[in-house]
């Protein structure tokens, strides 16, 4: 007879709590303060680290060398909740690379509604020695981040010493920023195909918010810079600040980036051509609204600190007010990532501009916060308009005149022949969110391929509709801004997100995303041999459309980039209504492949390398090569 058990078996603990330095070697040092990561604890993680979403192999390429990996469940490092960093061991290198990464994308989750996974169920690599250079980068068909190391300024090194080597991986900014850009990879892959000056700014604005938001995860650093600037945060040492020692040490004496400090005109905007200097006026634009809401919102702290005068008195602030004030500051933080977080579902599939962001950001944050009690959305729109930034063609900066348009005609993914079963979908996605859940789903039709075939996964149940939303879409191609006769319609993606609303009950919504790659409109040059370019050699020209629907079908919302018809005799037998709306996409579809020819040649015209191949000049606007223009990030 088994013998009876008198006592319970331990239970795993939920989170993972792991050191890293804040937010660099240089910062660390000075202060003497590491940041404590908090992270889900992943029971079946193994060396490397390697998990569920996030694989760091540690090979060093320039000197052909495997660095041992870490361990994160050696019962020693869980004693100590994870490795003290140190420069010269490269397995806290690994342990900080995992454990940013990870905190990176599960705050992505909360704002974002789903529970995020790559393509395919396949891991994201991190590489944290990938080469000797001044660089990091995201590789979107390695499907890896890829950290370089350096060696300091000789006659500037900033509080470094000249020579010394720089790993960008023990950067927190610097692995916040290059994951950012995986991960708006795995949300809309086309946004790699340049077509217009912000598709690439974009990118880099996204990503430096989230690097630059994420700082106010950290209490501790809140509070510092609360302390420091007596509550102002405008300096509030390297708070607002991105990369700050890899800044320092490549020889700028000061941060890469910084969010705040530059005049609030349209001037730099207008001006800025290069991707990095207009995101950096995007960023400036959130931070602008950023500063000015949290202000307020600890007025009443600072007249009750200061007798009613609103002026502090000298001296260091009480901690207690330090501590309300930087609770407020990270409450403020959350909600203007959270605004622009969410608003990706209602980005378009390409071709995004800086004033489709702001659609989306206002479209996104007017459904879930209809009254904008904090008047956020405003301050907001506020700030983008005193920095340049807004959409084309809009009468006013009201809310109604910003949100997207309502679909010209009646559209229900229920109706039609191709009609939708959204069941299974919804299922999908909550059972995604259990994170006690056992049951596996492919999720979505999308690949890096360029060909756009699925990449494999785990089977998906017999009754899912992914299948039958591509026939809804090419049923329905005419109504979305599409071409039933230009070539194959793609499905990219379909989900259902769960978007938390003002009165903390989420509110769910379908998000489908087609595209349509146009070969007709292409570039039809031939190389040397008189042999047409190959197709995955030309500039990609799409046309795509995000759809946005209720639970019950009923489609709220089209974001459609749409291209001239390839055969307008095609629209003949269609109702008059119907007709009406596949000319009008027309119309603005002509006017867009104008606008992304004019930008093409444009760069081919000051890209050298122009005159000596066929090869477009936006294909080689890299990551890599982007970011080594601007030293790295």
């Amino acid at each position: 007879m088994a013998a009876k058990r008198d006592r319970p078996e331990p239970v795993l603990p939920a989170r993972r709590l792991l050191r890293a330095y804040a937010f660099d070697p240089m910062s660390t040092r000075l202060s003497g303060r590491f940041l404590t990561i908090d992270i889900p604890f992943e029971i079946d993680l193994r060396p490397g680290p390697s998990g569920r979403l996030l694989q760091v192999i540690d090979y060093d390429v320039s000197r052909d060398l495997w660095y041992l990996p870490v361990d994160l469940n050696s019962a020693a490092i869980l004693a100590q909740r994870g490795m003290q960093p140190a420069e010269s061991d490269p397995r806290t290198h690994q342990q900080i690379v995992y454990a940013v990464a990870m905190s990176v994308i599960e705050r992505f989750e909360r704002f974002g509604g789903f529970r995020f996974r790559w393509r395919g169920d396949d891991k994201l690599r991190i590489v944290p020695h990938a080469f000797e250079g001044r660089n990091a980068y995201f590789d979107k068909h390695r499907r890896a981040v890829l950290f370089g190391y350096f060696r300091a300024d000789s006659s500037d090194p900033g509080a470094n010493l000249p020579g010394q080597m720089m790993f960008t991986c023990l950067s927190v900014d610097v692995i916040a920023h290059e994951v950012t850009h995986a991960m708006v990879h795995r949300m809309r892959k086309y946004f790699s195909e340049p077509t217009h000056p912000d598709v690439l700014a974009w990118h880099e604005a996204f990503a430096d918010l989230v690097a630059l938001f994420n700082h106010f995860g950290f209490p501790e650093v809140v509070s510092d810079a609360v302390a420091k600037s007596e509550g102002t945060l405008e300096q509030g040492a390297a708070l607002l600040d991105l990369a700050t020692e890899f800044g320092v040490s490549t020889g700028r004496g000061a941060a890469l980036r910084s969010a705040i400090g530059s005049p609030r005109t349209p001037v730099a905007f207008l001006k800025a051509v290069e991707p990095h200097d207009r995101a950096a006026c995007f960023v400036a634009a959130v931070f602008d609204a950023f500063i000015d809401t949290y202000k307020s919102q600890i007025a009443d702290l600072r007249r009750i600190a200061s007798a009613g005068t609103g002026v502090l008195p000298p001296g260091a602030l009480p901690t207690d007010l330090v501590n309300r004030v930087s609770a407020a500051a990270a409450v403020n933080a959350d909600r203007f990532l959270g605004m622009v977080v969410r608003a990706f579902e209602y980005l378009p599939v390409v071709d995004v501009t800086f004033g489709d962001v702001v659609r989306a950001i206002v479209t996104a944050d007017r459904e879930l916060y209809p009254d904008d009690v904090a008047h956020l959305r405003a301050i907001l729109v506020e700030a983008f308009r005193r920095r340049g930034i807004y959409p084309s063609g809009a009468t006013s900066l009201a809310d109604e005149a910003l949100v997207w348009s309502k679909p010209p005609l009646d559209l229900n993914l229920g109706g039609g022949i191709n009609a939708i079963d959204l069941a299974p979908l919804i299922l999908e996605a909550t059972l995604d969110l259990d994170t006690g859940s056992t049951v596996s789903f492919s999720g979505e039709n999308d690949t890096d391929a360029p060909s756009g075939e699925a990449v494999p996964g785990p089977a998906v149940p017999a009754q899912a509709p992914h299948a039958r939303i591509q026939d809804w879409g090419v049923e329905h191609a005419y109504e979305l801004g599409l071409d039933k006769a230009a070539g194959k319609i793609e499905q990219v993606s379909a989900r259902v997100v769960y978007l938390l609303a003002s009165d903390g009950q989420p509110r769910p919504i379908v998000a489908i995303q087609f595209a349509q790659r146009r070969d007709d409109l292409e570039d039809q040059r031939t190389d040397e041999t008189g042999r047409q370019i190959p197709r995955s050699q030309r500039a990609a020209v799409r046309a795509g459309t995000t759809v946005i629907a209720r639970v019950d079908g009923q489609v709220e919302f089209l974001v459609a980039k749409p291209l001239p018809l390839s055969d307008r005799t095609e629209l003949e037998h269609l109702p008059r209504d119907l007709k009406e709306c596949a000319l009008e996409f027309d119309k603005a579809g002509t006017e867009r492949l104008g606008r992304m020819h004019d930008w093409m040649g444009d760069v081919e015209d000051q890209d050298a390398l122009s005159a000596w191949t066929v090869e477009p000049a936006t294909l080689r606007l890299s990551f890599a090569r982007l970011h080594a223009g601007q030293d790295g990030v």
